[in-house]
C-alpha cells in the first residue's frame, strides 16, 4: 500500500480504536512526529514501522509482510541481557583502571588474573550486545548503525587486548600514545554511534534520541583524551537506555509476531 492510502488507513484504524495520536505513541513507541507525517501522507515509512503500528492497533500486516526483514526476537533479548553484563564488567574495569592509574601500578598475579577474566567477559558480552544493535539496524534499514556496531566490536576487542598487555609492561608510560589514539578513535565512533541512534528514533521512540545525545557527549569527551575518565560516568545511563531500547525491540517483535500468528489461525 502506497501513500496517501496508507496514511488514511492508519488514521481510520486509529480512530476506530478511539485512540489519539499520543495514545498510539504510548502503545507503539513510534514518535508522534513520525505518526503525524505518515497519517498526513508526507512520508512512506519503512515496512517494519508499519508493522509495529499495525500491531499496536491490533491489525496484521497484509501481503507486504513478506518484504519485512526477519529477525529472531531472542537475539534482542540476549543482547539486552548481555548489555547488562557488559555494563557491570565495564564499570568494574573502569574502577580498576582508575585504581591502577593513581596507585603504584604494581599489581600481583591475583589482580592481573581478575582483570584478564573481566576483560574477556567484557569483550564477549559487548559482542552479543552489539549483535542486538545490528539486528535493529536490519529492521529499520539503518546502515550507519550496522557499520558503527561492527567497528565498535573490533575496537572494543582491540582495546581489551591492549589493556591486558599493558598490565605486564615494565614501563606503562610507553602505552600513553596507543591509549590516546584509542580514545580519539572511540570518540569518533561514539559520535557516529550517537547519530545512528538518533536516526533510530522513528522506530524506537524518544529513548533512541536520548541515548544518541549521550553517546555524542561521550564521544566529545573521549576525543579530548584528558577527559576520557568523565565518559565512564555518562556511559552508565547511556548503556542502560540502550538496553531498554533492545528490550523494547524484543517486545515489538513479540507483539508483531503475535498479531501475525493470530491472523494465520
Amino acid at each position: 500500500m502506497q501513500q496517501p492510502a496508507l496514511g488514511k488507513r492508519l488514521t481510520a484504524l486509529r480512530k476506530a480504536k478511539n485512540l489519539t495520536q499520543e495514545e498510539l505513541v504510548e502503545k507503539s513507541r513510534v514518535s508522534v512526529r513520525t505518526i503525524q507525517r505518515i497519517e498526513a501522507g508526507e512520508v512512506m515509512p519503512r515496512m517494519y514501522t508499519v508493522k509495529i503500528l499495525l500491531a499496536a492497533l491490533g491489525e496484521e500486516m497484509e501481503t507486504q509482510q513478506n518484504n519485512v526483514p526477519t529477525v529472531n526476537r531472542n537475539t534482542l533479548l540476549i543482547a539486552a541481557l548481555a548489555g547488562a553484563v557488559f555494563l557491570v564488567t565495564e564499570t568494574i574495569l573502569g574502577a580498576m583502571d582508575v585504581a591502577w592509574f593513581i596507585g603504584d601500578r604494581n599489581w600481583g598475579h591475583y589482580e592481573n588474573t581478575i582483570y584478564f577474566a573481566l576483560t574477556v567477559l567484557m569483550i564477549g558480552s559487548y559482542t552479543l550486545f552489539a549483535r542486538g544493535l545490528i539486528a535493529l539496524s536490519n529492521l529499520f534499514e539503518n546502515k550507519l548503525l550496522k557499520t558503527v556496531a561492527y567497528m565498535l566490536i573490533v575496537a572494543t576487542a582491540a582495546v581489551g587486548v591492549l589493556d591486558i598487555v599493558s598490565l605486564s609492561a615494565a614501563d606503562a608510560d610507553t602505552f600513553l600514545l596507543p591509549y590516546a589514539t584509542a580514545s580519539v578513535l572511540f570518540g569518533a565512533l561514539s559520535i557516529a554511534f550517537g547519530v545512528s541512534l538518533i536516526r533510530l528514533q522513528d522506530g524506537m521512540g524518544e529513548l533512541s534520541r536520548v541515548a544518541g545525545i549521550l553517546e555524542i557527549i561521550i564521544g566529545c569527551l573521549l576525543v579530548t583524551v584528558v577527559l576520557f575518565f568523565v565518559s565512564y560516568v555518562i556511559m552508565i545511563p547511556a548503556v542502560v537506555i540502550e538496553i531498554l531500547i533492545l528490550y523494547r525491540g524484543y517486545e515489538y517483535l513479540s507483539k508483531a509476531d503475535a498479531v501475525q500468528l493470530g491472523g494465520e489461525r
